[in-house]
C-alpha cells in the first residue's frame, strides 16, 4: 500500500474543439428598443472572454410578420428602431458567417396587475433616520404559470461625476410570510406557485430615507428568463465549495443563450 500511495498517472486528454455556434443573449420589455447581443461559443476550459460576432444578420418577426432587421451599433450588439409590445409572441432570427442558423422565440407577458398601496414611516437603525415599509396587492392571473421579480429604486447624483443624475437602486426586503425563491443583484424573484390566480399582499422594506421617493417595480416575466436567472444564482457559490454545478437554461434552437422578455408596472412611494 506504500508503494502504491506513491504511484501517480497523469493522462492528458485531447478534447475536441466545440462545433462553431452562436450565443444569443435578449431580454425584450415594452420600455426599450429591440437589442440583442451575439456573441461565440467557446469550450468551456477557455479563460477568454467571450468574443462579439461581427456582422451577423438580426431579424425580428410578430406572430410570423416580418417586424424588423436589427442594425448593429457596436461589435456583436445590435438595436433596432421599435419596441416590443405586451402579449404579443417574438421570435429573433440570427444568422453570421461561418455558423448554423440559430432562432428563438418569446411572448411577452401582460403587465402586472397592482392595488392597495401603503406606506409608513419605521426607525431604521440609526438613531433619528427614518426608512419606509409599504405594501401592495399584486393580482395573479388564474390557470397559467407567471414568474415576477420585484426591485426598488430612487433618484439620485452623482457627486464625482459633475451631479450626474442616475437611479440608485435601493435594497428592498420582502417581509414575512411571504420570501422570494432567489435574489440576482438588486431583483427578488418569485413564482405563483403559491398564489395562483390569487390577490396576493407583499409587503417589504426598503432601505430609503422616508423624507425621499422610491420607485417600487414588479414585473412579471417569461418562464426562460426565471429559469435562466435561477441557474445563474445557483451557480453563483460564493464561499461554498459543496454547491453543485447546474446546467444553464438555454431556450435558443440550435444555438446558445436567452431570449427572455418582462412587462413592468413602476409605483412611486412616500409616506
Amino acid at each position: 500500500m506504500i508503494l502504491l500511495a506513491g504511484c501517480e498517472t497523469v493522462v492528458e486528454l485531447n478534447l475536441p474543439e466545440p462545433e462553431p455556434t452562436l450565443v444569443i443573449n435578449s431580454v425584450l420589455n415594452p420600455d426599450s428598443l429591440f437589442a440583442v447581443d451575439v456573441s461565440a461559443n467557446q469550450t468551456i476550459f477557455s479563460n477568454q472572454a467571450y468574443k462579439p460576432v461581427e456582422n451577423a444578420a438580426v431579424q425580428v418577426y410578430r406572430a410570423g410578420q416580418y417586424v424588423e432587421e436589427l442594425q448593429e451599433v457596436s461589435k456583436g450588439r445590435h438595436r433596432g428602431t421599435r419596441r416590443p409590445q405586451e402579449l404579443q409572441p417574438y421570435e429573433v432570427r440570427v444568422s453570421a458567417p461561418g455558423y448554423p442558423s440559430a432562432r428563438a422565440t418569446t411572448e411577452l407577458p401582460a403587465v402586472p396587475v397592482l392595488s392597495e398601496v401603503s406606506a409608513t414611516k419605521v426607525p431604521s437603525s440609526s438613531p433619528g433616520f427614518f426608512i419606509v415599509e409599504a405594501s401592495l396587492v399584486l393580482t395573479d392571473v388564474a390557470a397559467q404559470e407567471d414568474f415576477y421579480y420585484v426591485q426598488a429604486y430612487t433618484p439620485d447624483v452623482d457627486r464625482s461625476n459633475n451631479n450626474k443624475p442616475y437611479n440608485r437602486y435601493v435594497s428592498l426586503t420582502l417581509l414575512s410570510p411571504f420570501e422570494a425563491e432567489f435574489s440576482m443583484e438588486v431583483r427578488s424573484f418569485f413564482s405563483d406557485r403559491l398564489f395562483n390566480g390569487q390577490a396576493l399582499k407583499l409587503r417589504f422594506r426598503l432601505e430609503n430615507s422616508a423624507e425621499k421617493t422610491t420607485y417600487v417595480r414588479v414585473a412579471r416575466v417569461s418562464k426562460a428568463y426565471y429559469e435562466y436567472v435561477r441557474a445563474l444564482e445557483k451557480q453563483s457559490y460564493g464561499d461554498n465549495i459543496l454547491i453543485s454545478s447546474a446546467p444553464v437554461a438555454n431556450n435558443i434552437q440550435n444555438g446558445l443563450g436567452l431570449l427572455g422578455s418582462y412587462t413592468a408596472s413602476t409605483l412611486a412611494i412616500k409616506p
